[in-house]
């Protein structure tokens, strides 16, 4: 099969916490040490959703955390709690659930400085936004420039990384391999509730196409830091959620075209 190079991927894995499934989690792990691949790690600060507590706590899961830090992994802010508590869907229009879009601004600021500080306490560095769900909006943006120093969003619906909102995105489409013709993507797994044949199924793949792979995503905003969003990519958009589900079509965000 011919490679096409003008397609890369990055590898995001989300729900870090105390009580993740360790043994699933390690699997992927040994993989990207073998081949050298530095992803995405979505860490919960502090985790209360149950359905990310399938393990006993985890008394050594800050130095984990630090310990992927040390590789040169990166280190997203995965929302705060992991709670979701509104019906709102914010400016990527996946799923209609949030910890926080449609909370006011002083809510949401509250859940970043508490997150943040964990992070801050257990040395963990972080530039990169992830929010639980993909619901976040603009308040939520507001609160990670007052209070943080995260400059880049792994969400969005795009070909490539693009400058929106003052934040330079990097879009996350993508929750399995799949063979692209052109653009970058994020795959976002989640190792808690996949199976172990899955798992093992798609570090195959990702085993089978590591010269894809991006290692360094700060690179991505020296190259894409002007780049705005363009015809293409509303094309692409408009077909993606089309295809995802009709209430996300009808219900779609215009934050494409939005300063």
């Amino acid at each position: 099969m011919k490679i096409n190079m003008n397609v890369k991927y990055i590898i995001r894995l989300d729900d870090a916490c105390p009580t993740m499934d360790m043994e699933k989690w390690q699997l992927f792990e040994d993989m990207f040490d073998k081949y050298d691949i530095k992803p995405i790690m979505a860490v919960i600060p502090n985790n209360n959703d149950p359905k990310q507590k399938i393990n006993k706590f985890d008394n050594d899961f800050w130095n984990k955390v630090r310990d992927w830090q040390k590789k040169g992994w990166h280190i997203a802010l995965h929302g705060y709690d992991h709670v979701y508590i509104s019906n709102h869907s914010g400016l990527v229009p996946f799923n209609n659930k949030s910890e926080f879009a449609g909370l006011s601004y002083q809510k949401q600021s509250e859940k970043i400085k508490k997150g943040i500080e964990i992070f801050k306490k257990e040395g963990i560095e972080t530039n990169i936004w992830v929010a639980p769900s993909h619901t976040f909006d603009e308040n939520t943006l507001k609160a990670l420039k007052e209070h943080t120093t995260i400059k880049i969003i792994s969400d969005g619906i795009a070909l490539f990384p693009f400058k929106r909102f003052r934040f330079f995105w990097i879009p996350q489409q993508l929750w399995k391999y799949k063979n692209k013709n052109n653009g970058i993507y994020t795959i976002c797994y989640h190792p808690n509730t996949m199976s172990k044949d899955n798992i093992l199924k798609e570090l195959n793949l990702l085993k089978n196409n590591k010269n894809k792979i991006i290692n360094n995503i700060n690179d991505l905003e020296i190259k894409y830091k002007d780049r705005s969003l363009n015809i293409f990519d509303f094309i692409y958009e408009y077909f993606f959620l089309y295809k995802r589900s009709l209430f996300n079509f009808i219900n779609r965000k215009r934050y494409l075209w939005k300063k």
